[in-house]
């Protein structure tokens, strides 16, 4: 009896002990927080300036989502990868954070489908078509794949499906979840922000025509607000102006805008730089089928050469590059036109492992030059991206003739070394205009300016890029601006677009939108022709391996039992 009262007591402190215990970490767990992502690509683990909004929104920001229905399975993970990424922000933001999901398709009749599909998209969704196919029978279904997040007075669409040109169904889903950080902070900073940064275009040089930055100035305008500059209208470059964009020009900078530069740049101010040395470009192509490509008359070499860097007179040729449609017959009427290799429109590979050039695309280019960098011990010089091993530099004047790519091209030729087409400068740049300031310039300092010359830069950058038809979109038969990036003779998608948003938000001072927009998430998907093969086999052991388990475990256990009983009775 001792005995047993004894066993009670124990295991009565035992229980007291272990609910104490439980009680200890639920309290403590309420206080200290901790997550452990085990996922090789880090799915679940929100960037460090994701968390920062997160805990310092002062309203509650409200995410209504339109996945909800009997969809197909790929929007069905959609909307599973975004209930658990919208978990995750009420992690760090907590009630601040709130969110459903609506289903405003289901019952709905064939006109109040049409004015459902009205107000989305008059709110800025993008709803889509889907065709599903059961057996020899097709059906279609209509899906909003977006949502609708408010802040306030302030509402903001998100498209959650990023349907690119030239990728497959599965790399679109991939590339959407991967990027759903992405669209659901950039909605909510848009939403937050009091005022958006400002970001100059410089004019007045014949720049690159507003109608081919479509895409990208519409793409800066979520976060930025563009704002064109003539600089033969200003005094000087306001100091809100957070970076400024010089944008392929052609005409010559004469030195009172150079001197509005450097100062700018002297007061801390970056620039971005898309300077072709060359006048080549596909109008001269279509206006006539051979050009001589020569200098743009545009008086910045100095100025560059400065800073550190030199856009060389020189055309980059590689065989990485992209086709081209060539008039090669006519059958009848009708002209027949194949694609050649066009190697003065090289393919430009990111280097390095800046956060800039981090899990971007390949980037296209159309007559570039190439670039290098000048001994300064106070810059910093960083490539962002080069050509391949198989490249060639050409120099001015040179004949560009198109007929030519008819032709298989001498690859002894191209045998050049990686050439860099766009690098990164950070440091102290000395002035251009140390110890030659006009008196001329010098009164606009006193007179207008009221600020002393600076011959030293503050420490600051700047990136240059030897490709100003980087940042232009192209237009489809009907006059309508494609996306930039988008290869119109072969439907693929480059990373234009990305490189130059990421080299925007670098220079603006904001890194974080860049971990953001260049997360990945690996994509896992099986082999459907060793899925097919080994159907059979896999049915089969999937059948018999939980069954022969527990036959196993069924005789091991009667074996070991029959042993255990059968000592016993031996036992005298």
């Amino acid at each position: 009896m001792n005995k047993k009262r004894t066993y009670r007591q124990q295991a009565l402190t035992r229980l007291v002990i272990v609910i104490g215990i439980l009680i200890a970490l639920n309290v403590l767990s309420s206080s200290y927080f901790t997550r452990v992502d085990l996922t090789a690509d880090r799915r679940y683990t929100l960037t460090d300036s994701t968390k920062a909004l997160l805990r310092n929104l002062k309203d509650v920001v409200f995410v209504k989502v339109y996945l909800k229905g009997d969809f197909p399975a790929g929007f069905q993970r959609l909307a599973t990868s975004t209930k658990e990424m919208l978990d995750e922000f009420k992690v760090y933001g907590g009630e601040k954070i709130q969110y459903e999901f609506n289903d405003v398709i289901t019952g709905k009749s064939e006109k109040e489908l049409r004015d459902v599909v009205k107000e989305m998209s008059q709110k800025g969704l993008a709803p889509t078509n889907v065709q599903n196919r059961g057996g020899d029978e097709y059906s279609q279904q209509i899906v909003i794949p977006g949502a609708l997040v408010t802040f306030g007075s302030r509402e903001a669409p998100v498209n959650l499906l990023e349907n690119t040109p030239g990728t497959g169904a599965q790399t679109a889903l991939n590339n959407s979840i991967a990027h759903l950080e992405y669209n659901l902070t950039r909605s909510i900073r848009q939403l937050t922000q009091i005022t958006k940064p400002r970001i100059g275009i410089i004019r007045g040089h014949g720049e690159m025509e507003d109608e081919r930055l479509v895409d990208f100035l519409s793409s800066m305008a979520d976060f930025y607000d563009p704002q064109f500059i003539t600089l033969s209208d200003v005094v000087s470059i306001p100091d809100n102006i957070r970076t400024i964009l010089i944008i392929r020009p052609q005409q010559t900078f004469s030195d009172k805008d150079k001197f509005k530069i450097d100062q700018y740049v002297m007061n801390g101010g970056t620039v971005l730089w898309l300077v072709d040395a060359l006048n080549a470009g596909m109008d001269s192509v279509v206006a006539k089928r051979s050009f001589i490509a020569l200098d743009y008359p545009l008086n910045l070499d100095d100025q560059l050469f400065r800073y550190g860097a030199r856009i060389n007179p020189d055309l980059l040729l590689d065989l990485q590059c992209n086709p081209v449609p060539l008039l090669t017959s006519m059958e009848g009427q009708q002209p027949k036109f194949t694609l050649f290799p066009c190697f003065y429109f090289p393919v430009l590979t990111p280097v390095g492992s800046h956060p800039i050039v981090r899990n971007i695309d390949a980037v296209a280019t159309q007559f570039a030059g190439t670039i290098d960098t000048v001994a300064l011990s106070s810059v910093k010089k960083i490539p962002l991206l080069v050509s391949s091993k198989n490249s060639r530099i050409v120099f001015t004047p040179w004949m560009v003739d198109f007929r030519d790519l008819r032709n298989r091209p001498n690859e002894n030729e191209y045998r050049a070394k990686q050439q860099m087409g766009a690098v990164l400068l950070e440091g102290v740049f000395p002035s251009l205009f140390q110890n030659r300031l006009t008196p001329e310039m010098q009164a606009v300092l006193q007179d207008s300016l009221k600020q002393p010359f600076k011959a030293q830069s503050a420490p600051t950058k700047m990136i240059v890029i030897s490709d100003g038809d980087m940042a232009a979109n192209e237009f489809n038969a009907q006059g309508q601006p494609l996306a930039l990036g988008f290869y119109r003779y072969t439907g693929e998608y480059f990373g234009n677009k990305t490189f130059l948003m990421n080299c925007v938000d670098y220079l603006a001072g904001f890194p974080e939108l860049i971990n953001t927009r260049s997360k990945t998430i690996m994509l896992r998907l099986l082999d459907e022709a060793k899925v097919k093969a080994g159907r059979t086999t896999w049915m089969w052991i999937n059948l018999a391996a939980p069954i022969g388990a527990l036959l196993l475990f069924g005789l091991v256990f009667n074996v070991i039992r029959y042993q255990k009983f059968a000592l016993r009775k031996q036992r005298p």
